[in-house]
């Protein structure tokens, strides 16, 4: 995971609402304390959904939400094989028409 994927799961998780992109980065810049670029936000949701952490809610509209397998995540509630495959799938990344 990246240094920025935590506290993004975190702020889904905390909310418990589906936020577009920008809202996430104003949450996290204002709530959190914590700055990422907004295409490091856009990338990132994109890693996070290709290894099932979260989802996106309306495809039109952009809302992501944290997932099941997210909330495990960041409860450290994931077996070794799921942390071995969600690690595998953040590192090979979503693919290019993600």
């Amino acid at each position: 995971m990246r240094e920025s994927d935590r506290p993004i799961l975190k702020a889904l998780a905390d909310t418990g609402f589906a936020l577009k992109p920008k809202v996430l980065k104003y949450n996290l810049d204002t709530r959190y304390g914590v700055s990422v670029h907004q295409q490091t936000i856009y990338r990132r949701l994109k890693a996070l959904r290709h290894a099932g952490l979260i989802e996106k809610e309306d495809e039109s509209a952009g809302y992501y939400a944290i997932t099941e397998l997210g909330q495990r995540l960041l409860s450290e509630d994931l077996s070794d094989n799921e942390v071995a495959e969600v690690t595998q799938r953040l590192q090979e990344g979503p693919p290019d028409n993600d």
